[in-house]
């Protein structure tokens, strides 16, 4: 997977979630993640963030990739004519479009989501983490090639959505 894809996926999650919206979006990512999703090392991560705004405008138009205050943390700002882009050029991901509908749907148990997954493919991985908190994939990255970080408490269901190198650092404590 690549930052560009990454970035577009997110777009198209968030107007899932919230309807599509011609504004700016902001995405924050830890530095290993943008790291590994440009292919750069420490030392040249300024000069492959320069490159992929300035190849990447035409598309996502003027973009930016800075790091916030808090060290190690980036903002990569995509402006409305990236978002607009994206609307009109990609479609969600049917696995997408439905995983966001049922994990946000009142009263769903982690039961129903394993379900889901299992419905696009047999060759889904469930890794408990904690009492509340399962990782849920499909090995062969098809139809999705993210893990899924799911938690489930009183008020319901929540997730967070890793590429598979930045979950294994997770489980690392590298993150």
């Amino acid at each position: 997977m690549d930052l560009k894809t990454n970035i577009c996926d997110s777009i198209k999650e968030c107007e899932i979630k919230l309807g599509y919206q011609e504004k700016t979006i902001h995405l924050y990512y830890p530095e290993s993640t943008l790291l590994e999703l440009l292919g750069a090392e420490y030392r040249n991560l300024a000069e492959k963030i320069a490159l992929f705004c300035q190849t990447q405008a035409e598309i996502f138009g003027d973009i930016t990739i800075a790091e916030t205050q808090e060290k190690g943390r980036y903002c990569i700002d995509v402006p409305a004519k990236g978002v607009k882009y994206v609307h009109e050029n990609m479609a969600a991901s049917s696995f997408m479009a439905t995983f966001v509908r049922k994990i946000h749907k009142p009263g769903g148990k982690k039961e129903d989501i394993v379900k889901l997954f299992y419905e696009f493919s047999n060759d889904v991985v469930v890794e408990k983490m904690e009492e509340k908190e399962w990782a849920v994939y499909f090995q062969d990255g098809i139809p999705d090639g993210y893990v899924y970080y799911i938690e489930e408490d009183d008020f319901g269901l929540q997730y967070h959505r890793f590429t598979r190198e930045t979950f294994e650092r997770f489980k690392e404590n590298e993150l």
